[in-house]
């Protein structure tokens, strides 16, 4: 079978280099695509998969993003149509859905963020299936024009396939220059550049909390040079270049994000995990909330309290390891899923 992978942003490195190698290890001829975005290009090139990079991110304004991602999918459906994939794979791409539906080719589309609305609307209309973690219901996938029929839903939550064959190298931490006998916070900002985020960007819970932590080695991972700036200015680590984020999880005592991925995938490793996303969460944060897996605050000296409840207590991490032996790993779906397309 002749597998199309679209990668539109960073984190989706870590879940689609393991569908990749998957794919490839069962016969599969795979071309993957990407654009210039922050660190995707890095991270592809780290994951030692080939890629062909197509077009760029167009920024925070929307006719620039416009103007972008026409462009782009101009540039795919010139790779595409000389690949002739049997069908199309993605996640919270919108071009990708444009150009496989233009050509007549299938898709799998990869869905767990429903607050993405102008994604959404773009993209699940024109996508043959969508895989969805259970969490995110069937009302807020048919109300984008999906049929109910359409839909896979699977127990658990995407970065599960991040940490596939996943073996951590302790080189992370000589980089970052980190004493490994002292606590370690890895935190990442708000997602400022995302069409569905509304929030002021120059407004971090970064400082506050950088301000109580004193005791941990912070290590900050900003999405925006102005972020950056706040990192630095209130003491934190900040990486001078695209690192091994996952390994850095690994080591870390507890994650503090106000995006998704990264947290989930301090989730999928059993690490105290707190969400600080000042909207309304998503479906699947909340699902992990409840499950007592994760915890979400925008309190400085709330999170502090989380922090000093959760590190070292092993009775948390044998809580989530449990939940986790429950779940389903999204890439033994997407295969399913393929392999029903192929019939």
């Amino acid at each position: 079978m002749r597998i199309w992978i679209d990668v539109s942003n960073a984190p989706q490195v870590h879940f689609f280099k393991n569908v990749y190698r998957r794919l490839v290890r069962e016969g599969h001829d795979v071309l993957v695509t990407g654009r210039r975005f922050g660190a995707l290009e890095a991270l592809l090139d780290g994951s030692c998969i080939p890629y062909t990079l197509v077009g760029e991110h167009g920024g925070s304004q929307k006719d620039e993003k416009l103007r972008a991602s026409s462009r782009r999918v101009l540039g795919l459906t010139d790779t595409v149509s000389s690949f002739v994939p049997d069908v199309a794979l993605y996640k919270h791409s919108v071009e990708a859905p444009r150009v496989s539906y233009g050509l007549g080719i299938p898709s799998l589309c990869v869905l767990d963020n429903e607050h993405a609305i102008a994604q959404n609307k773009l993209m699940l209309p024109l996508s043959t299936k969508v895989i969805a973690p259970r969490a995110i219901d069937a009302p807020l996938i048919t109300r984008f024009g999906v049929d109910p029929g359409q839909i896979r839903h699977f127990e658990g939550f995407c970065e599960l396939a991040h940490i596939e064959d996943f073996i951590p190298s302790p080189h992370v931490l000589d980089d970052l220059g980190l004493d490994p006998d002292r606590p370690i916070a890895v935190m990442r900002p708000e997602p400022v550049m995302a069409n569905y985020y509304q929030g002021d960007p120059s407004v971090s819970i970064v400082s506050p909390l950088l301000e109580r932590l004193s005791d941990f080695q912070c290590v900050g991972i900003p999405r925006t040079p102005l972020q950056e700036a706040l990192f630095r200015r209130d003491g934190a680590i900040v990486p001078s270049a695209c690192i091994d984020a996952l390994s850095l999880m690994h080591y870390a005592d507890v994650v503090i994000s106000a995006g998704g991925s990264m947290n989930r995938e301090g989730v999928a490793m059993a690490k105290p995990a707190i969400s600080t996303y000042p909207q309304q969460l998503l479906a699947v944060t909340d699902y992990m909330v409840h499950e007592g897996i994760k915890s979400h605050s925008c309190d400085a000296e709330e999170i502090v309290g989380i922090i000093e409840r959760l590190h070292g207590n092993r009775a948390y991490g044998h809580h989530v390891a449990e939940r986790l032996k429950r779940m389903e790993n999204p890439i033994d779906v997407i295969v399913q899923e393929l392999a029903a397309l192929e019939q």
